[in-house]
């Protein structure tokens, strides 16, 4: 007989409250708020045949019944205290670099083994874990032994042929498809649901909490809720996966050791039809070790551990892709230091997020210990051929991570993930938008290329600016300027020589410019509008082609205009002939001059007939092809 203090509460929940006992640290009482026989016999039960698990694995087993003295009516049990982080806090990168900062992936390998070893005891001694969730579970962050708690919701098969204390909740993120939807208190569990869950948890932990059946739609739109990307069998690493694609930053499946991606196609692929196809604990757990076994270390970081098959350190690649915080930094001042702000308190009426600080534990263990050898892996079914990267990307990213290490320190970020936040890989492309004689496509290029580079530094509320990199920044722009500046441009040339290819038929006056109607020109060369060609079928309905860059032709044809014949007073006027397809481009090898006051003029109005850009001429509504004449008058004095 014992008091129980309710100043001990460890924890409240639904079903019970859990109470500290004040002269046995080592034990907590779980008290019923509704107590049945029931629960009594399944507890009953359960503390007659426990099961036998290896060291680095335990269940907070039920201990001893718990009465009330008054009535002598069932009330609670006893169990091991246990208290730790939840394994979710090991999957999530910004929670176990605080909870645990040195955690390397191996671990992660050898806390799945654990926790496969306690499901596989379970299994053979005729227990199903049911309600399999990621709050369920502890994780030393010493050894990375497991301990399951909240075994009284386990279900239970009694000694009877209709002996049955089945488990009555579950979680919808581990619940094979073949149980969604329905009322679990109705549904007999079985070793294959089990194994999905466990399949989920450990996808969870190898791949930094990212959900087995987390996708993106192809097209854009939000993808379904979970339980029917589970009940459809949405499972985005499959390589015949249609209709979904695994999110962006998500680890890549081939990351993962060859055998450990087959037992994942079986669990989720095979499994989703065939519930028996599911790998059993025993052989995830060794998968598990052998896997945690032949993992290859970086050179850079040794906490960098990833499967040897893969010619680069995967983790130093995630690291440039986080901007820097590494999932697995090689020191506790590293982690500290990486670590993410703390996200601001939800607003009222707002859904809390994900990690929201959760009940007080009311868990249980046992000893933390080092996971026990593992024998060879029993015989498996025939699974199918895990994804593995192709030879050409493992070729290009082992050349780029050679070819980046091998440079200085300045121009490392040149090559990689983080090109684009270098000035020197957008400037000189981004430069070509200044000059005189660059293309559509080619200025196009140049801004997408400049955008993508300023993205890249001010990315979302994250500025990455360092000094270095505004002064390139800066010299960029001066760059930019210079040389856009320096380019006089126009059609220089001498008398007796023809720089543009063109016919010029040069009129044998020479004189100032003619007056323009209208008045004198603001500009010192004037643009008449296109005139069609003599002979041709003359239509009714024909709209000349119109110029719609005219502030840019302008500013090209005072460069044009050559400055000694301005500087001395010539002026004239030419005549170019174009030619100019349905999208009012003109072919550059169609410009000819027809007539010219003076040969420089001639050249000059030749290249600015092939800066030139029209809307097309219209026939009916509907634009054609034209050839067409165009005089260019140059006035020195407007």
């Amino acid at each position: 007989e014992m008091a129980l203090d309710s100043a001990l509460e460890i924890g409240v929940g639904g079903e019970a409250r859990v109470l500290g006992i004040r002269w046995d640290a080592a034990s907590v009482a779980k008290l019923y708020h509704r107590p049945t026989l029931e629960q009594a016999r399944k507890l009953a039960l359960m503390m007659e045949t426990p099961p036998t698990l290896p060291s680095g694995a335990s269940i907070a087993w039920p201990a001893d019944l718990l009465t009330d003295p008054r009535g002598a009516r069932f009330a609670g049990f006893l169990m091991p205290r246990a208290e730790g982080p939840r394994v979710f806090e090991f999957y999530n990168p910004v929670s176990r670099r605080k909870t645990a900062p040195l955690f390397d992936w191996a671990r992660l390998h050898r806390a799945g083994a654990n926790l496969a070893a306690a499901f596989d005891g379970l299994h053979a001694h005729g227990y199903v874990v049911g309600d399999v969730n990621e709050s369920n579970i502890l994780v030393s962050p010493t050894d990375a032994s497991v301990v399951l708690v909240d075994a009284d919701s386990f279900q239970v098969r009694g000694p009877g042929p209709r002996e049955l204390y089945r488990s009555k909740v579950g979680k919808a993120e581990f619940t094979p498809p073949e149980l969604q939807g329905t009322h679990f208190a109705d549904v007999d569990r079985a070793p294959e649901h089990d194994r999905f869950g466990l399949a989920v948890i450990l996808f969870l932990l190898l791949m930094e909490g990212t959900h087995p059946y987390a996708c993106r739609m192809p097209d854009g739109s939000e993808a379904p809720p979970v339980e029917e990307r589970i009940l459809r069998g949405m499972f985005p690493h499959a390589p015949e996966a249609e209709g979904c694609r695994p999110p962006r930053m998500a680890p890549p499946f081939y990351t993962l050791d060859p055998a450990l991606q087959a037992l994942f196609l079986r669990a989720f692929v095979q499994g989703h039809a065939d519930p028996a196809a599911r790998p059993a604990a025993a052989e995830w757990a060794a998968a598990l070790v052998a896997a945690e076994a032949a993992l290859a270390t970086c050179a850079a970081n040794p906490r960098h551990r990833h499967a040897a098959h893969v010619e680069f350190c995967p983790w130093c690649h995630r690291t440039r892709v986080l901007q820097g915080r590494d999932p697995f930094p090689a020191t506790v001042d590293l982690a500290r230091v990486h670590d993410a702000p703390p996200l601001r308190r939800p607003e009222p009426g707002l859904p809390r997020p994900w990690h929201a600080p959760v009940p007080p534990r009311h868990v249980a263990p046992v000893p933390w210990g080092p996971p026990a050898p593992w024998g060879p892996p029993p015989p498996q079914a025939a699974v199918l051929a895990p994804q593995q990267p192709s030879r050409i990307s493992l070729w290009a990213a082992s050349t780029v991570q050679q070819t980046r290490s091998s440079l200085p320190a300045w121009a490392q970020p040149a090559l990689g993930p983080d090109a684009l936040a270098n000035p020197v890989v957008w400037m000189p492309p981004a430069a070509l938008t200044c000059l005189f004689g660059a293309t559509g496509g080619v200025r196009m290029a140049g801004m997408l290329l400049f955008f993508l580079a300023l993205r890249r530094l001010f990315r979302l509320n994250t500025v990455r600016v360092r000094p270095v990199t505004v002064a390139w920044l800066v010299m960029g722009v001066m760059a930019w300027l210079l040389m856009a500046g320096a380019y006089v441009g126009g059609a220089r040339a001498a008398d007796d020589g023809d720089p543009y290819g063109v016919d010029v038929d040069v009129m044998p006056t020479v004189g100032t410019a003619s007056p323009v109607p209208g008045g004198t020109p603001v500009s010192p060369v004037v643009i008449s509008e296109p005139v069609r060609l003599a002979g041709e079928p003359e239509l009714d309905d024909w709209q000349p082609p119109q110029l719609y860059d005219e502030y840019l032709v302008d500013d090209a044809a005072r460069r044009a205009y050559p400055p000694e014949l301005r500087a001395e007073g010539i002026g004239g006027e030419a005549v170019v002939r174009v030619s100019m397809d349905d999208s009012g481009a003109i072919d550059q090898a169609s410009v000819v001059v027809i007539r010219a006051d003076h040969t420089r003029l001639g050249f000059a109005a030749a290249a600015i007939a092939r800066q030139m850009k029209y809307n097309p001429a219209l026939v009916d509504g509907n634009p054609v092809p034209s050839t067409v004449d165009i005089t260019i008058r140059f006035n020195p004095e407007p």
